[in-house]
């Protein structure tokens, strides 16, 4: 299993080297493909952690990088295509939660790691197996929840129309 974890990481990063414009991101990408191969020499047991680690690095950088300025928050290109132009109070929330979910995946990322480096296996697993992904069900029932107190008069789509909407936004754009 670590063999086939190192290989398509190697594949993963070296595919996402070529493919990335900035320099400083393409010997990221290049030295993520050497520290794999390392590890699959030297602690091929290592590799196990890598993924949930790098999935939630990968969603903090989805949200985190449209926080640039300049840059439409990701979360209010979500609200955008529910509600069109945002007033400023809705602009202002919308930029903070993309924050809060940048921070929280990679605070998950940093948790696993942490279990992974100081915990059992089994702690380490039953977090990102199982914790992971119920906090992030519970950050959207209470982000909806306060939304809801917090902009009363505000229409909000519940959580499967929402998803509609990003996924037919998402087909437009191909």
């Amino acid at each position: 299993m670590a063999g086939i974890t190192a290989v398509v990481a190697i594949v993963i990063a070296v595919a996402l080297a070529t493919a990335s414009r900035a320099i400083g991101l393409r010997l990221a990408w290049l030295a993520l493909a050497v520290l794999a191969a390392i590890a699959w020499r030297f602690a091929p047991a290592a590799l196990l952690f890598v993924p949930p680690a790098a999935l939630n690095i990968a969603f903090a950088m989805f949200f985190g990088a449209t926080l640039a300025p300049g840059r439409e928050p990701r979360i209010a290109t979500f609200a955008r295509l529910e509600r069109g132009e945002l007033r400023p109070a809705i602009a202002q929330y919308t930029r903070r939660l993309t924050w809060v979910w940048t921070s929280f995946f990679f605070a998950s990322a940093a948790i696993g790691l942490l279990l992974a480096a100081f915990a059992s296996l089994e702690t380490w697993s039953a977090f990102v197996n199982v914790g992971s992904y119920v906090a992030v069900a519970a950050l959207f029932v209470g982000e909806y929840v306060y939304r809801r107190f917090r902009f009363p008069n505000d229409p909000h789509v519940s959580f499967a129309a929402g998803v509609r909407l990003v996924m037919r936004h998402r087909n437009s754009q191909r």
